[in-house]
């Protein structure tokens, strides 16, 4: 079990996941997660949920049949139905232990609290099982991506 907290400040919510700063909606955050959604089409699959932010831009997207997010804490839907409705399909559990048998159109990982080379093995791990969920002709999106891969680019060797 975790816990939860938002802490509202001039409008915008802050979630802390046990005492640690793990999301926020500021408009930044919002227009990020837009930019990511317009990408997305056919059956999705979102790991984590956090805000519900993208989840609900997916939900807007006329080119996305369907949204499925997977969530590792519980805590965090029965905390964000406190602030309204929950977007999609909702699987509680670790993105990482989703059975392979099913694959989706669209993959998206927000899963790391920040955007940092320190979070460089959660993405490659979130990458690797997302590379299993996803179509053949699918699409992998993720918060930070560009940067990520930047610096999985950086890690090969030169022939």
């Amino acid at each position: 079990m975790v816990n939860i907290e938002i802490v509202e400040v001039k409008n915008h919510k802050f979630l802390f996941l046990d005492d640690y700063l793990w999301m926020w909606d500021l408009p930044h955050e919002q227009e990020l997660q837009r930019d990511i959604a317009k990408q997305a089409f056919g059956d999705v699959l979102v790991a984590g949920y956090g805000f519900g932010i993208v989840t609900k831009f997916l939900i807007e997207n006329p080119k996305v049949t369907s949204v499925t997010t997977v969530e590792k804490y519980p805590e965090v839907i029965d905390k964000m139905k406190e602030f309204g409705p929950i977007y999609g399909k909702i699987i509680i559990g670790d993105f990482n232990d989703i059975p392979e048998n099913k694959k989706f159109d669209c993959v998206i990982g927000d899963t790391w609290a920040e955007i940092d080379q320190l979070f460089l093995g959660d993405y490659r791990k979130f990458k690797e099982k997302a590379q299993k969920l996803v179509k053949n002709d699918g699409l992998i999106l993720a918060w930070g991506k560009d940067y990520f891969e930047y610096l999985l680019e950086k890690e090969k060797p030169i022939h």
